[in-house]
Order: structure tokens, then C-alpha cells, then sequence
């Protein structure tokens, strides 16, 4: 999902339930340092108060980027596709 909006844009990913995803989308993220948790979806939707509380949170506080991710560089690509012509190699 993306927000965007005259001073930020921000984009929710929905993570799963084991650490390696955990680890691989905290690489990326601004929001990294926090954890957000939501009870649950009920019909396919999370709760209105919860997803309101969540982006009133988000609208006051400050993003400072994290230490690990400014001295480390990284690349977030969904599809990867060598072009190489197999009779070069």
C-alpha cells in the first residue's frame, strides 16, 4: 500500500510470520526500529482503530535513518533476469 502526500510518501508492507522475511524487509525499511502490531483480520480487513491508531502514530513521529542502513547500501529488486548471451561465456 502507498501514502503519499506534500511532505512524505510512505509505502506499508505487509510482513510475514517468520524472521528471515522479518530480517530482509527491516533492511529496507525507515520504519525498521519499530514494530507494529495489528490483532488480526476480521472478513479480510484489519480493525478501523487499529489502522487509524497506526497512522496517527506515523504522521508525529520524526524519521531519522538508521545507522546500519546509512553505512550499508542495498538494492530491492522483485525479478532479477540475466541478459548475458550464453555463447559469450
Amino acid at each position: 500500500i502507498l501514502f503519499s502526500g506534500k511532505k512524505r510518501r510512505l509505502t506499508i508492507i505487509e510482513c510475514g510470520c517468520d524472521i528471515n522475511t522479518m530480517i530482509d524487509l527491516a533492511k529496507v525499511a525507515d520504519l525498521g526500529a519499530k514494530l507494529f502490531y495489528l490483532s488480526g483480520m476480521i472478513h479480510g480487513e484489519y480493525q478501523k482503530q487499529e489502522i487509524h491508531n497506526l497512522g496517527r502514530f506515523i504522521s508525529v513521529m520524526k524519521f531519522r535513518p538508521l545507522t546500519w542502513q546509512t553505512s550499508h547500501p542495498y538494492v530491492l529488486a522483485d525479478r532479477m533476469e540475466d541478459l548475458t548471451n550464453p555463447e559469450d561465456v
